[in-house]
């Protein structure tokens, strides 16, 4: 438009003064020849796009918009300057309106997208839509040209995210499918946990080991500590493993699988480097059958089986190849040898820990409150024995009765003041028992408490009750399990800790394969802080939440 009107004045001039032969001579002296006009072209659109960006770094609102006339309406560098122009005048709709079908234009200067996504970023903050202004920085900076301005980006990156609660962290996680903008994510998770944070933030970095955040601002986020780099703990298992689960039994399949998606999701994240095959348990000719099936095809390493039953039966035949059982015998069956290891998620080791957390308060007299099933017996059964043998005393053990029996249960319980209250229940049975107890009386109680819903209102019947559960389930923000997310979406509460049962099982592998093992912590897993005893065997220590009115809160870690 701008070279027709130009076009246009010089033809009038020329025309107005065409019957003077002088202004014809003048014309032809001072007219610029081809050679003269070759040496001093217009400028391009980019060029004159980049004038206006310059006039806006400089704050010359004034220039820009002489750029702005300058340039074809209709072309894309336009509707970007005229969009930078508003933001910058404080108008952060324009930029919406002009810049998102922007995104898909190619072709730009670099410094074009750079700022088409900067300015993206600032409408979306303006909007308080945290995630898309996120996603808008990280992808701008592929096109910064210095490393300044990378800086100065992921500065602003961290002021975003830095100002949210954890919750809305947490919440944004896995919204997006950018994996540099949930690398920034977790890593403002990992920064939330206060004095555990430099921990946190190297294993964040074991999460993300590509991840483009700058090693000034990893140190400066830690703590002004330099980061450490993540040194191996063990030489990964290369050879073969096999699963050994109940996957076609109608009753333990779905845990079965489960436990399976828990596995593979840490053996791809780990690298891949052995060979895994998967053996059904529950074959017609027995488990043991089934195992040796497992060495004979080659297997170096067997992890499985899951049921109690089928632990008690491999554990009773002589084994040549190491087993990590996901499950324990019974204790009337269970039978110690070289190569069987029990690893799982059993009730009553949670109790026993809760036992020795109390006694650790200063807590010296406990009442038992069991549901009357056999899980609720069992625990009870093994807080008791562990309480007694730290020398605690137990004031009673009440059963929770049917509802029309409340009332004389209440009146049982207050008859036995104690320390503390174990609530060896599920959620649906504590949820009936607690309003019947002294609320001023500390509770504890295991995971079978916590249903996985974290503000469900029915929770509200179980406010300020202390318990322990997997850290996959009350910590799941720790940037620790960030690469076994995508895959661990499997429900309920119950499945997801058979899922992290799986994550914890492989990566235990290498670890129990070095030989020989020695009494040490040997894994912060999914299911908890597993470490080694001077006996040999596996333990498990869990972190403690409480339900509170505002939802569950993780306390401590082990």
């Amino acid at each position: 438009m701008i070279q027709r009107i130009s076009a246009f004045l010089c033809l009038a001039c020329w025309l107005c003064a065409g019957t003077s032969p002088a202004f014809a001579v003048e014309v032809k002296k001072t007219a610029p020849s081809p050679a003269t006009e070759q040496k001093k072209p217009q400028k391009s659109v980019e060029e004159r796009y980049l004038d206006g960006l310059n006039c806006l770094k400089s704050a010359d609102s004034g220039c820009a918009g002489a750029a702005l006339a300058a340039l074809n309406p209709v072309s894309p560098y336009a509707r970007l300057l005229k969009a930078q122009i508003a933001a910058v005048s404080g108008d952060l709709d324009t930029p919406l309106r002009l810049l998102i079908p922007l995104q898909a234009e190619t072709g730009l200067l670099p410094q074009a997208y750079a700022s088409l996504h900067a300015t993206l970023a600032l409408a979306y903050e303006s909007q308080d839509n945290v995630l898309y202004a996120l996603e808008q920085r990280v992808r701008a900076e592929p096109y910064l040209g210095s490393p300044a301005e990378t800086d100065d980006n992921q500065a602003r990156i961290w002021k975003l995210l830095s100002t949210q609660a954890k919750e809305a962290l947490v919440e944004m996680r896995g919204e997006s499918p950018d994996p540099i903008a949930q690398g920034w994510i977790d890593l403002a998770l990992a920064a939330a946990y206060g004095e555990r944070r430099e921990r946190s933030i190297e294993q964040w970095r074991v999460a993300y080991p590509d991840h483009p955040a700058g090693e000034a601002l990893l140190a400066t986020i830690a703590g002004s500590a330099p980061v450490k780099p993540h040194i191996a703990e063990v030489t990964p298992f290369k050879q073969k493993i096999a699963l050994l689960l109940p996957l076609e039994s109608p009753v333990y399949g779905v845990a079965a699988r489960t436990v399976q998606a828990g596995f593979m999701a840490a053996y791809k994240a780990g690298g891949g480097q052995s060979e895994i095959a998967v053996y059904d348990s529950g074959a017609p000719d027995g488990v043991f059958q089934s195992y040796q099936r497992a060495v004979a095809d080659g297997a170096q390493f067997i992890v499985g089986p899951l049921i109690r039953g089928e632990v008690a039966a491999l554990a009773a035949q002589p084994l040549s190849v190491p087993v990590l059982a996901l499950n324990q015998p019974e204790e009337a069956n269970a039978k110690a040898q070289e190569h069987l290891q029990v690893f799982g998620l059993p009730a009553e080791a949670e109790a026993r820990q809760i036992a020795r957390m109390a006694r650790g308060h200063g807590m010296q007299t406990a009442l038992i409150v069991a549901a009357d099933n056999p899980l609720g017996q069992r625990m009870a059964k093994a807080f008791a024995g562990e309480w007694r043998g730290l020398d605690g005393s137990i004031a009673a053990q009440l059963l929770i009765p049917a509802t029309d029996k409340l009332a004389e249960f209440k009146a049982e319980a207050v008859a036995h003041p104690a320390d503390m209250i174990f609530l060896a229940a599920d959620a649906m049975q504590a949820r009936i028992a607690r309003p019947y107890l002294d609320l001023a009386i500390p509770t504890y109680a295991t995971s079978h408490i916590y249903d996985g819903a974290p503000k469900s209102v029915q929770n509200l019947d179980l406010v300020a009750v202390h318990f322990i559960d997997m850290p996959w389930i009350v910590d799941s923000g720790n940037p620790a399990f960030a690469a076994y997310h995508p895959a661990g979406n499997p429900g309920n509460a119950e499945l997801q800790r058979l899922f992290a049962l799986g994550v914890d099982a492989y990566r235990l592998v290498p670890l129990l394969a070095a030989s020989p093992p020695a009494a040490k912590k040997l894994l912060d897993g999914a299911t908890g802080s597993i470490e080694m005893t001077n006996q040999g065997t596996l333990v498990r220590e869990l972190p403690m939440a409480q339900f509170r009115r505002e939802g569950v809160v993780l306390e401590n870690a082990p």
